[in-house]
């Protein structure tokens, strides 16, 4: 199996911030209640995944300090009925928070999705490989009803960053393929032309919207990095039903 992650970044709110209106979604809209913070460091992370996040029932965030402009809740677990996933919170967070919310899903090291939305808005989607999921190739019309549109980002970008650098990032692969005319009959793009690592792009947009530091995201493969984000100062979620 593959690396799957899910993370949300809010812009320029804090922590506290964060997690009184993450609870109020989740209490008020996702019929969850029994919130409470468990203890998490450096020293005990371990322990705590192991007894706590990945053995009892609940959900798990982990919602950091703030590095520069970002906030960022981690899903580190789901367990309960009527499973919903950090990304569905996207749109809620940005309009109770009045602020740019930022989802990643990074499904199975095959494919990367984001969604941006902003004080209630969904303003920017994207989608690497868009015939993924799909058993016939997708027409034209459908392809490009899905196509992002990064200049959504401008707001958030970091000084002298520019659209056209990330829309590049964004647009390897999958997407120049189909730009070029050279998807196959099957909608799919040849590996040896296109191939892309894609938790390596996920790397790359993170870094390039300095959401951690312009030289590193530890995000997407969170669990081996989990010490970077200093966890004395995170916040630890748990809820369930």
């Amino acid at each position: 199996m593959g690396l799957f992650s899910t993370v949300l970044h809010i812009f320029k709110k804090s922590q506290d911030e964060t997690v009184k209106e993450l609870q109020h979604e989740l209490g008020s809209n996702r019929n969850l209640k029994n919130f409470s913070k468990l203890d998490i460091s450096n020293s005990n992370y371990q322990g705590v995944l192991d007894n706590e996040v990945y053995s009892k029932p609940g959900i798990f965030y982990l919602i950091t300090e703030s590095h520069g402009n970002w906030t960022t809740i981690i899903e580190l677990n789901v367990n309960i009925e009527n499973t919903f996933y950090l990304y569905d919170l996207t749109n809620a967070l940005s309009k109770l928070l009045n602020t740019y919310t930022l989802s990643f899903h990074f499904h199975d090291d095959d494919v990367l999705y984001y969604n941006l939305d902003n004080g209630g808005e969904s303003i920017d989607g994207y989608n690497s490989n868009y015939q993924y999921f799909l058993t016939e190739p997708a027409d034209k019309e459908e392809v490009l009803s899905q196509r992002h549109t990064p200049e959504s980002f401008s707001n958030i970008l970091p000084v002298a960053k520019k659209v056209d650098v990330l829309n590049n990032i964004l647009n390897e692969g999958y997407w120049h393929a189909y730009d070029n005319g050279d998807l196959d009959e099957d909608g799919v793009p040849s590996d040896d032309k296109y191939f892309i690592d894609e938790q390596e792009r996920f790397e790359r947009v993170g870094k390039y919207l300095e959401i951690f530091s312009k030289d590193d995201y530890p995000f997407a493969d969170w669990y081996s990095n989990l010490t970077k984000l200093n966890l004395d100062n995170c916040y630890l979620l748990k809820a369930d039903r």
